[in-house]
C-alpha cells in the first residue's frame, strides 16, 4: 500500500429474498459496485459475478473433490482463471488462492467466522469483519490497497465465503440426526 492511498470500506450482504441467491457488495453510499447472483445447474450451482453490467467472473464449487475447492472462471483475459482452495481440517476458515497473478494469496477467518484478513507474500491487502445483530449475513471490508485487481479479488473471495456459509446452513439444516442425541439410556 503506497502512502497516498487511503483504505476503501466496501459492505457486502446477501439479498433478503432471492430465489436462486443474491449478495451485493456497496460502497458507503451503497452503490452496488459487484453483484453475485447463483444460477440454476444440475450437479453444481454456478454464481455469476457482475461488475456494473460487465460480467466479471463466474464462481463454481469443483466436483468430485475432497477438499472443498471452488473455480473461479475469468471472463477477462488480463485476469485468468484460478482455483480456491479451502483447508480441510481447520479450526478457522482458510482459503488459498492457487493460479493467477494472486497465487498464494490466503483470506484467513476468526474462531466463529466474525473476522477475515486477505493476505499475499505478508502483505495485508483487506481486513472484513461480520456485523452484529443484523437480519442477513453482513460484512464490511476494509481495503488497505485500493487497487483494481485487489478490489476484484477481494469482492471474489468474500462472494465466495457467503456462498459456502450458506451451503453449510442449508447441510446443517438438512441434518437428520436429532437435536438431543440418545447416550444409551432407556428411551421412555
Amino acid at each position: 500500500m503506497t502512502s497516498a492511498t487511503a483504505p476503501k470500506t466496501l459492505h457486502i450482504a446477501r439479498k433478503l429474498v432471492s430465489l436462486l441467491g443474491k449478495i451485493q457488495i456497496t460502497d458507503d453510499d451503497d452503490t452496488v459496485l459487484y453483484e453475485a447472483k447463483g444460477k440454476w445447474g444440475w450437479l453444481r450451482k454456478p454464481w455469476n459475478i457482475t461488475q456494473g453490467e460487465q460480467e466479471v467472473a463466474v464462481l463454481a464449487r469443483k466436483l468430485w473433490s475432497f477438499a472443498p475447492i471452488w473455480e473461479v472462471e475469468s471472463r477477462n483475459a488480463s485476469y485468468p482463471s484460478y482455483l480456491l482452495r479451502g483447508k480441510l481440517w481447520s479450526w478457522r476458515r482458510q482459503v488459498t488462492v492457487v493460479g493467477g497473478p494472486f497465487d498464494g494469496a490466503v483470506l484467513k477467518g476468526s474462531l466463529f467466522d466474525m473476522n477475515f484478513e486477505l493476505t499475499h507474500h505478508g502483505q495485508v491487502l483487506a481486513r472484513a469483519q461480520s456485523e452484529l445483530l443484523t437480519i442477513r449475513t453482513r460484512h464490511s471490508i476494509v481495503l488497505l490497497d485500493t487497487s483494481p485487481a485487489v478490489e476484484r479479488l477481494t469482492a471474489i473471495l468474500m462472494f465466495h465465503l457467503l456462498v459456502e456459509k450458506g451451503e453449510e446452513r442449508k447441510l446443517a439444516a438438512a441434518d437428520p440426526t436429532p437435536s438431543s442425541s440418545y447416550h444409551g439410556g432407556n428411551m421412555t
